[in-house]
């Protein structure tokens, strides 16, 4: 993203709200599983779609295999975040701004534009989406361990995501009803040939997820 952008969305920030992961991984969904269309056109009432998944109590009910595993992590993320108090916060608001900004006034940039109201509340989405992502991340990290892959918007713990994921499916939290939709649900977290893996026990493995993404992706950083 062009850092003069970065910085007038930063400055919308401190007014946004707190959303979930990720980005891969997870915002919110909707209704699940409220209706479906059949193969005519016609809307389906969701009694009649196919119970693909349930986590946490709920019936997940979908015929695509990508929307459910969004539901399923999206409610399993959000839980880990819950039973964590991982948040972000002002203060984390705050220095992502500054951080920006700084980075933009470095390079010559200005942000001469004014954000419309709907710029600005998806921008505000983004950054709280940004930074809870990150907390989310290292904690993750920290309790599990194992490989981090290389990902556009910062490094992921790959391995910790499948490990915590296989905790809640063995405890029965989760299951995947529709086995055409199990291999496509692991295969991002399974398949080492999509992935690009930091170099493991290496300094940059073991700092990759302890600075957060706005003291990184500043502008000279």
């Amino acid at each position: 993203m062009n850092p003069a952008i970065s910085c007038r969305i930063g400055k919308t920030f401190l007014a946004a709200s707190l959303i979930t992961l990720p980005a891969l991984l997870c915002g919110a969904i909707g209704t699940v599983g409220a209706s479906d269309q059949s193969p005519g056109g016609m809307i389906r009432p969701a009694a009649q779609v196919p119970l693909a998944a349930t986590v946490l109590g709920e019936e997940v009910r979908t015929n695509d295999a990508g929307e459910m595993q969004e539901i399923i992590l999206s409610r399993l993320f959000d839980r880990y975040a819950e039973q964590h108090g991982i948040e972000v916060t002002d203060a984390d608001i705050n220095a992502f701004v500054e951080r920006m900004c700084r980075g933009t006034r470095a390079a010559g940039l200005t942000a001469e534009d004014e954000l419309s109201p709907e710029e600005a509340a998806q921008a505000g989405k983004m950054r709280r989406d940004m930074g809870r992502e990150w907390k989310l991340n290292r904690a993750f990290y920290r309790q599990y361990g194992s490989r981090i892959i290389f990902q556009q918007l910062g490094p992921e713990p790959l391995d910790a995501y499948r490990l915590y994921l296989q905790e809640w499916q063995a405890a029965g939290d989760f299951v995947i009803h529709e086995k055409a939709f199990d291999d496509a649900f692991w295969r991002y977290f399974t398949d080492d040939s999509i992935h690009s893996f930091y170099e493991a026990g290496s300094v940059a493995e073991t700092q990759a997820l302890e600075r957060p993404p706005w003291e990184q992706s500043a502008v000279g950083d």
